[in-house]
């Protein structure tokens, strides 16, 4: 139950994940299908996270963490909440920059 080693522990992204969630993000730019708001969604990470790693990424993260979602992994529930892949895709870029 501990927290990954980071940066900023519990509020940031694990660094050693960066590179996963900005390729996974990328995936996801043009998918019509699965919106940003639906990546906290358990049905919908069970159902594509072999496709899309972005979700893989989140599967793992739900797998070994409890509690709410938004309390044990905070920034990615506020990346939740961005209108477009794109948008997260350059966040995140702009993010491992900054962190990494």
């Amino acid at each position: 139950k501990m927290e990954p080693a980071g940066s900023q522990g519990v509020w940031s992204l694990d660094d050693y994940q960066f590179i996963a969630f900005i390729w996974g993000s990328s995936q996801l730019h043009m998918n019509p299908k699965i919106s940003p708001e639906l990546f906290t969604n358990e049905r919908i990470v069970d159902e594509f996270a072999e496709e899309y790693l972005f979700l893989g990424c989140i599967k793992f993260i739900m797998a070994v963490k409890t509690g709410p979602f938004a309390e044990h992994s905070n920034q990615l529930w506020n990346i939740s909440g961005v209108q477009s892949w794109t948008k997260i895709n350059q966040g995140l870029f702009k993010m491992y920059k900054a962190e990494v």
